[in-house]
């Protein structure tokens, strides 16, 4: 099956070892996709939504359930500048009616 040639066992040797290679990073290519592809659990940072751009927002909308938000915020908003958005967003929508 050999030759007497050192060649061709140098040659098998090195091509054994590229299969090994190759084989290894295939098996750890496939490993990383399904970890990737895996359903993970569902930990996303909860969005908070800044103050004012909710206040703008509601202040687009203008409809009724708008504007008991708005008043919420005008009575126990976090801040004196927020509740003070919240009064001034009240006075656009009043004036457009």
């Amino acid at each position: 099956m050999f030759s007497s040639n050192p060649g061709t066992a140098i040659l098998l040797v090195v091509f054994l070892v590229g299969a090994f290679f190759f084989a290894l990073g295939t098996l750890l290519v496939r490993r990383e996709r399904l970890r990737k592809d895996a359903p993970q659990p569902s930990v996303e940072p909860v969005k908070t939504v800044d103050p004012y751009e909710r206040i703008e927002a509601l202040l687009t909308l203008s409809d009724a359930s708008s504007v008991r938000e708005l008043e919420r915020l005008r009575d126990s908003g976090a801040t004196s500048e927020i509740r003070a958005a919240a009064e001034d967003a009240l006075i656009v929508i009043a004036s457009r009616a």
